[in-house]
């Protein structure tokens, strides 16, 4: 893969991997896997049902009779399938998700490093020209989100990150990154009281919301990961029946964006 390979893809709007695929070693992802789902069963206080229907699983074997090349091409639609073979192997919602939520990580430790390269290939003027509601280098959908910081816009716009390659790439700040509306009157964000620089953006048009981080120093140290733990608390106040509606939250604070 070359600087024009990469420029080319940004251009044609379509997805570095989709084109180009991180290569995958199923030995070494079936391995992280076993050991990722061995620390979640046993730091997570699952129920005893849970446990006991993924630590009878031989990983090696469902990666072999997955597509697991399709994890270096399109790793979110890899996920997708590779939960519908473990419910199609009886397993309940539970189990399945906690194993593909393992398998997420499994995936990011094998693609990380060709997605660094990728940008460091595509520079900053094509990441902050990129504007695209998904990652351009692995196709998944952004579900964090800086606003401040060092941009191409001096900290007024915003930057997505993409939890399962680590890309990220800049955006219209006033934009849904689900369906592209940017109409004001339809956007609003929404803070927990007392924590004013976590917040989700919420859209009317298609009741998308995204966790938004809000940076005042770009000096300071700054983690799409460490943030994606600190906003999980904002995944409940998006639940609110309230905020979905674009009303204020008991919880929250609205106001357009």
């Amino acid at each position: 893969m070359d600087a024009q390979q990469v420029k080319d893809s940004f251009e044609a709007h379509t997805p570095v991997f989709h084109v180009h695929p991180a290569q995958i070693d199923p030995k070494a992802l079936a391995d992280a896997q076993r050991d990722l789902v061995a620390c979640a069963l046993e730091k997570g206080g699952f129920p005893s049902e849970v446990k006991k229907a993924l630590s009878k699983l031989d990983w090696s074997d469902v990666v072999d009779s997955s597509d697991y090349a399709l994890a270096g091409a399109d790793p979110s639609r890899y996920l997708e399938i590779f939960a519908g073979i473990l419910t199609g192997r009886g397993f309940d919602e539970v189990p399945a998700y906690l194993a593909a939520s393992c398998m997420s990580l499994a995936v990011r430790a094998q693609i990380e490093g060709v997605a660094a390269l990728v940008s460091e290939l595509a520079g900053p003027e094509l990441l902050a020209s990129a504007h695209t509601m998904y990652c351009p280098v692995c196709g998944s959908k952004p579900t964090v989100a800086r606003v401040g910081g060092s941009s191409s816009s001096d900290g007024r716009g915003k930057t997505l990150g993409c939890l399962q390659c680590g890309c990220s790439w800049e955006f219209e700040r006033i934009r849904c990154v689900h369906c592209g509306v940017q109409n004001p009157k339809r956007l609003h964000y929404y803070n927990i009281e007392g924590d004013d620089s976590h917040r989700i953006n919420t859209c009317d048009e298609c009741g998308g919301y995204l966790r938004t981080t809000f940076v005042e120093d770009f000096l300071v140290p700054f983690s799409f990961e460490v943030e994606d733990v600190v906003m999980a608390k904002l995944d409940a106040l998006a639940a609110d029946p309230s905020i979905a509606k674009g009303a204020k939250g008991a919880e929250g604070e609205g106001s357009a964006v």
